[in-house]
């Protein structure tokens, strides 16, 4: 039930928004420039709001994960057999990932890289499926995540947090960009700690909570940033880390220990 409330939810928001600007009820005071502007005023602030919401829907300080009672989707099959191809061993059963709406996710751990990989289908009307590679920084300082999907991009990277995204990428170009991005990132002096099946789940649950932290230091912010843009249809990690012209501050960052 809370599931197919979250899923219905945004149009709910969205229909009540527009009705409130396009078609006001006559109690709210006479036509006129005062009154568009409040109710324009009014409509983005609750726009603002259901944003924070949502996120901290998305980003819950205690994940819940648990087996998936089911089939996988079709689709999750189909890039889970792309992804054994590469080398990528289950990292567990398929789970049902505790959000608003719940996530189906299928995890993976590469038999010989430093990698974690997952492929998952979201509850949102329309469903996505997608998949994402991720490497986690030694001592945990940050870690990062290589994927195909430009919303990805959507919330600001926390301090050492780094990312990836070609848009429409295939699994496997994905991945050989993901290895670069590794590289990179230890030519710089970062490594990246050894992965485990048996700690995927701790480590999934780490980086939720670390991703939780950041946003309830800055909600409004995260919400903005996160409006502009879906809006814009823009991000700052497009592409290898090589190219991105945040990656070297964020080096430096964490060289240093400051985060400004």
């Amino acid at each position: 039930m809370k599931d197919n409330i979250a899923k219905v939810l945004p149009f709910i928001v969205g229909g009540f928004i527009g009705w409130l600007l396009f078609n006001p009820p006559a109690f709210l005071g006479p036509p006129g420039p005062l009154r568009t502007a409040l109710l324009a005023a009014a409509g983005f602030m609750l726009l603002v709001a259901f944003i924070v919401y949502s996120i901290a829907s998305s980003v819950p300080a205690d994940i819940g994960i648990s087996p998936l009672a089911g089939p996988v989707d079709a689709g999750i099959g189909a890039l889970a057999g792309r992804m054994r191809a590469l080398g990528f061993v289950e990292a567990g059963p398929p789970l049902r990932v505790e959000i608003k709406p719940a996530v189906t996710l299928v995890p993976f751990v590469h038999a010989g890289e430093p990698v974690y990989a997952t492929v998952f289908r979201t509850g949102t009307v329309p469903a996505v499926t997608a998949f994402d590679f991720v490497s986690i920084l030694d001592g945990f300082r940050g870690g990062l995540t290589t994927s195909a999907d430009p919303r990805g991009g959507t919330l600001p990277a926390g301090p050492g947090a780094f990312r990836q995204i070609r848009d429409g990428a295939s699994v496997e170009a994905a991945y050989r960009l993901h290895l670069e991005g590794v590289a990179w990132l230890r030519s710089r002096g970062l490594g990246v700690k050894k992965v485990s099946a048996q700690e995927f789940a701790a480590d999934f649950k780490a980086a939720m909570k670390r991703q939780h932290d950041g946003f309830r230091s800055a909600p409004v912010r995260h919400a903005l940033i996160a409006l502009w843009r879906t809006v814009s249809k823009r991000h700052p990690h497009n592409g290898p880390l090589a190219s991105q012209p945040g990656a070297e501050p964020q080096v430096r960052e964490l060289q240093t220990g400051y985060h400004g």
